[in-house]
């Protein structure tokens, strides 16, 4: 409670998923709405800014001012802003929400289904409709992302070599021990994790069997979103498969701390918005329920989340032991 809104960025979720652990409003725009400008670049085709807030309203108020054209960012695109508040009054009436059939099979907790359903209902008192629907290749999203990303890290982050900005090691005795030392020390385990991953994905000989099948995944992912807002408004499940872990708990098993991205990176991977807004708490943890939306369609996920926040209360409570 030290702040109104920050900003983040979101590469596979790391805007919704914090948001939603902690009870919070975030939402990641449509890439290319918010200037990268500036930003460290980790995955440049998947890096998003965006915003974290305690209410759909105030993230309203911070997007009309984020959004934008940025001439010194080219992935930045030249669209009009939509006036952001003015949507968020609009009623739910006629809104089609669509319920992804690969949300609810293993691995999601059952109590935090219950609490997506239960805003689903809420929904639907507000006047929208709802329709089972599929993404069929959402199944090949964490292995495609886990390539993509540390392929992508690989190369942006071979920036830092102690040379130009950032870590810089004490009193190395050549160029090659400044380069060493200095990402040795300066990276942590994870990221290193990432790079080495990434650079055997690009590396000659795998180039084709990884990085290049990971980016038609990445486009049947696309499809798959493209033709299910043919039929929908949004798409409505969970943030996370579980709620909060404890500190450190998955810090000897990267693999099932990769897999709660599971319902976030496909937004990442597609390039569309989403938006995670608290649903109510399991064992006194927050949970968080995501909406995703068509190409620049952050209005209409602020319309829905403001809509849900004028019924409900959860945004306004702290979890148990804050």
């Amino acid at each position: 409670r030290l702040l109104p809104a920050a900003t983040g960025t979101d590469t596979g979720g790391s805007i919704r998923q914090p948001a939603a652990l902690t009870n919070l409003t975030g939402l990641k725009p449509t890439y290319g709405r918010v200037s990268r400008w500036g930003m460290i670049a980790y995955a440049s085709s998947l890096d998003q800014g965006g915003l974290i807030a305690r209410t759909a309203e105030d993230c309203a108020l911070l997007l009309g001012a984020m959004a934008g054209f940025d001439a010194k960012d080219s992935t930045c695109v030249d669209q009009p802003v939509d006036d952001y508040l003015a949507v968020l009054t609009q009623p739910l009436a006629g809104l089609r929400i669509g319920l992804p059939k690969e949300y609810f099979g293993n691995g999601l907790d059952s109590r935090i289904a219950e609490r997506v359903l239960a805003v689903v209902e809420e929904l639907k008192k507000l006047g929208a409709s709802v329709k089972d629907i599929s993404l069929p290749n959402m199944q090949h999203a964490i292995p495609a992302y886990y390539v993509i990303a540390p392929a992508e890290a690989s190369s942006n982050l071979s920036r830092f070599d102690g040379v130009r900005f950032g870590y810089r090691c004490e009193n190395p005795v050549n160029l090659e021990d400044l380069y060493k030392r200095s990402r040795g020390e300066g990276f942590g385990a994870e990221v290193k994790r990432r790079i080495m991953v990434g650079t055997y994905a690009l590396s000659a000989g795998y180039y084709d069997a990884y990085y290049l099948k990971a980016q038609k995944i990445r486009r049947l992912i696309k499809n798959d979103f493209v033709a299910a807002f043919h039929d929908v408004d949004v798409i409505l499940g969970p943030t996370t498969p579980n709620p909060a872990w404890k500190l450190g708990e998955k810090a000897s098993d990267p693999v099932s701390a990769y897999l709660e991205d599971i319902y976030t990176i496909t937004a990442n991977l597609a390039g569309i918005p989403g938006l995670s807004m608290p649903a109510g708490f399991v064992d006194g943890l927050p949970v968080g329920v995501q909406l995703l939306g068509n190409y620049f369609q952050e209005g209409r996920l602020l319309n829905v989340a403001h809509q849900y926040q004028q019924v409900s209360d959860w945004h306004k409570q702290a979890p148990s032991g804050f």
